[in-house]
């Protein structure tokens, strides 16, 4: 079991979701992989209460020339910074 409870479980409100960053993820993603204007890229957070999984993870997809590419990070989006997702990138898509 998590050491961490999460919000919607304990009644507490959600933290706000900061656009600002999840822009900033996307702005980095593009920057990095040099992509063009078509490529659509989603930046989202998921929740996850198996034992064995993050409580939060950050999903970066790029949605390109028919396919998709997606990278996972074991950390919520606030906690991601740019070197995280330059390195990332550098790395095979998850799922290819």
């Amino acid at each position: 079991m998590h050491r961490f409870a999460v919000p919607a479980l304990t009644g507490e409100p959600a933290p706000p979701v900061d656009s600002a960053q999840a822009e900033a993820l996307r702005r980095w993603t593009v920057e990095t992989l040099g992509l063009g204007d078509d490529a659509v890229v989603r930046v989202f957070d998921s929740a996850c209460l198996d034992p064995g999984c993050p409580i939060v993870e950050t999903t970066i997809a790029v949605f390109e020339d028919g396919r998709t590419r997606h990278w996972r990070f074991a950390r919520p989006r606030v906690a991601v910074t740019k070197a995280m997702v330059m390195f990332a990138l550098q790395a095979k898509p998850q799922g290819e």
